[in-house]
């Protein structure tokens, strides 16, 4: 299961990508319920509709098209805390890789990562594993998770890290903006491609560190344990809110107090935990109803009344009001959407 919180300690990375799309950041985190008191603190958490919130409004209100490619371009292995230096501390680039398989969940535990031989290179490919997240469907994110997997592969490298090919999911960029990817990436492109991916010679993986320091690593191996041990911890409290809130849709009760009775705790203590890890129960059943609704509408026989009571709505236009105030549109117009 995909793990419903992230550190705090990510949040200055992510304050570069919102102020470059010059977003008013005070608001934004108002709005999405950050508060700027736990920004770099890797005890405290935000949640996955959070990290959503605040990425798909910067990529979608940002005016450059190669807003993700640029970004992604300016990263370094520093940018991705105590990972980057766990991965820059291992003998080899194959160890680096490795931690960064192991240990990818305390900054993008959305995604997935995958290595395999293809002849003599070795192609390093990530998806999406969180389907309900809409960032990482925006043509926005592949640029720069594959961008950052190249700069990230290149700080590491002290700069020699030779692509063979690069993949992306999205279509053809216009002729204009390709030239900005040619530019930075310097090898054949592949667009429309099934997973987003770099692929690079072999014999790169037993290239030997510049910034190996085998004691320290030992030592920051130690710390990414504990931090994952205390995300987990963190993200018990949230995970069995989700649960319980799934388990009570279909006309269930999805009011605090239900949830908080079933978990055997008062309203009062259920919010003060979940404030501990970032969340906000308001939050977590908006999250949980959306992507119910989501699923629903997908479906040609689906009844609006019928799934607004499932909801837990008064009536079909209180649920109108709220799918468009999650979805940014109508139910109708998210089905036709659907349809193409």
């Amino acid at each position: 299961m995909t793990t419903t919180l992230l550190p705090a300690s990510i949040l200055p990375g992510l304050l570069e990508v919102s102020l470059r799309s010059q977003l008013d950041i005070q608001a934004l985190f108002e709005r999405i319920g950050i508060d700027a008191e736990i920004v770099g603190r890797s005890d405290c958490y935000i949640s996955l509709q959070q990290l959503d919130e605040l990425l798909f409004t910067a990529f979608t209100e940002s005016e450059d098209p190669l807003f993700g490619l640029h970004v992604g371009a300016d990263n370094h292995y520093g940018n991705l805390d105590l990972l980057g230096t766990l991965m820059a501390t291992a003998a080899t680039l194959e160890q680096g890789l490795g931690m960064l398989f192991r240990y990818k969940d305390l900054i993008v535990p959305y995604l997935e990562f995958g290595m395999e031989l293809a002849g003599k290179s070795v192609r390093l490919s990530v998806v999406s594993r969180e389907p309900t997240l809409r960032f990482t469907a925006t043509r926005e994110h592949n640029d720069l998770v594959v961008a950052t997997m190249v700069a990230i592969g290149r700080s590491l490298m002290a700069g020699q890290f030779p692509l063979d090919e690069v993949h992306f999911q999205h279509a053809t960029p216009v002729a204009a903006q390709r030239q900005g990817y040619h530019a930075f990436f310097q090898c054949p492109l592949h667009f429309a491609a099934p997973r987003n991916a770099i692929q690079f010679s072999a014999m790169l993986l037993a290239e030997p560190l510049p910034r190996a320091y085998p004691k320290y690593h030992e030592r920051l191996r130690r710390s990414a344990d504990q931090r994952l041990t205390g995300l987990s911890r963190a993200g018990g409290i949230t995970g069995q809110v989700l649960t319980q809130l799934r388990t009570q849709l279909n006309g269930g009760d999805l009011h605090i107090e239900a949830v908080a009775a079933a978990l055997a705790m008062t309203p009062r203590t259920l919010q003060r935990r979940l404030l501990e890890e970032g969340a906000r129960f308001v939050q977590l059943r908006d999250q949980v109803r959306l992507d119910f609704a989501r699923q629903a509408l997908a479906a040609p026989e689906c009844n609006l009344p019928e799934l607004a009571q499932q909801l837990g709505f008064a009536d079909t236009a209180n649920f109108y009001h709220a799918f468009k105030r999650w979805q940014g549109c109508a139910p109708g117009q998210y089905r036709r959407q659907l349809k193409g």
